[in-house]
C-alpha cells in the first residue's frame, strides 16, 4: 500500500512587484517552518523551491496538513514586507519519494496539491484529499483562509511562536516576546487561536486514509 502523507504545494502573490530580496525572504521563511518542523517531531519533513517563486513542502505524517498551513501563513503574514503565499494543501498516497529533495516524487497526493494549485482563480488557500465524506477539513480551511488575512503582523507572530510548539502552547507567546500574558492572549485572542488550535488536536486525532 503506498504510504499516505501532507503535500503543500504554493507560489508567491505579486513575486515580480516584490523583489527578489523580499521573496528569498519569504521562501527562507516558509523553509524554516519545514525544518523546524522535521527537527520537533523527528520526522521527514521536506522543502523544495521550484521557478524562483514556486514551492513545495512534503510531511510523512498527513495529519500535519493543517498545523504546517497555519504556521506558513503566520510566518508570512507576520512580516509585512515579504509577499503572501497561494497554498494548495492536500492529504493522499505517495508511489515515489527519492531520497532527497522533491523533484522526482510521483503519487496522487502530488498529482491532487499540483493541479489545484494550477486551477486556483481568486483563491489563496485550498485543501484537497483523496479521502470522502470529510466536509469538515474543507471547512476548517475556507475559515483559515479568511481569517488569517485579518491578522495583524503582531497577531500573525504570536500565532507562529504558538504553534511552533506541538501541541501550540499559547503562555510561549508572552515568555519568548517578553510581553505580559494579558498582552499576549490579547493577540492571540484576536487572532482565533482557541479554534485554529482546537482544529490543530482534531486533525491529529482523526486518522488519514487513502480511501475513506
Amino acid at each position: 500500500m503506498d504510504t499516505v502523507a501532507a503535500v503543500l504545494t504554493g507560489d508567491l502573490i505579486g513575486s515580480t512587484q516584490a523583489g527578489l530580496a523580499r521573496v528569498d525572504g519569504a521562501m527562507a521563511a516558509i523553509q524554516s517552518v519545514a525544518l523546524n518542523e522535521a527537527k520537533l517531531a523527528g520526522a521527514d519533513i521536506r522543502f523544495e523551491r521550484f521557478r524562483g517563486d514556486g514551492w513545495q513542502i512534503y510531511s510523512i505524517d498527513p495529519t500535519n496538513v493543517f498545523r504546517l498551513t497555519v504556521l506558513i501563513l503566520a510566518k508570512l503574514q507576520s512580516n509585512p514586507d515579504f509577499p503572501k503565499t497561494r497554498i494548495s494543501a492536500a492529504t493522499g498516497p505517495v508511489a515515489l519519494l527519492p531520497e532527497a529533495g522533491l523533484a522526482s516524487a510521483s503519487g496522487e497526493v502530488f498529482s491532487i496539491s499540483g493541479q489545484a494549485l494550477d486551477g486556483m482563480t481568486t483563491q489563496r488557500l485550498m485543501f484537497n484529499t483523496g479521502e470522502h465524506a470529510l466536509p469538515w477539513k474543507l471547512a476548517v480551511f475556507s475559515y483559515l483562509d479568511w481569517q488569517s488575512g485579518r491578522w495583524s503582523p503582531e497577531q500573525a507572530e504570536a500565532v507562529a511562536i504558538a504553534f511552533s510548539f506541538s501541541p501550540p502552547k499559547p503562555r510561549s507567546v508572552a515568555e519568548i516576546l517578553g510581553i505580559s500574558r494579558q498582552a499576549a492572549q490579547s493577540r492571540l485572542n484576536g487572532a482565533g487561536f482557541l479554534p485554529l488550535a482546537e482544529t490543530e488536536i482534531a486533525f491529529h486525532a482523526i486518522p488519514v486514509a487513502p480511501h475513506a
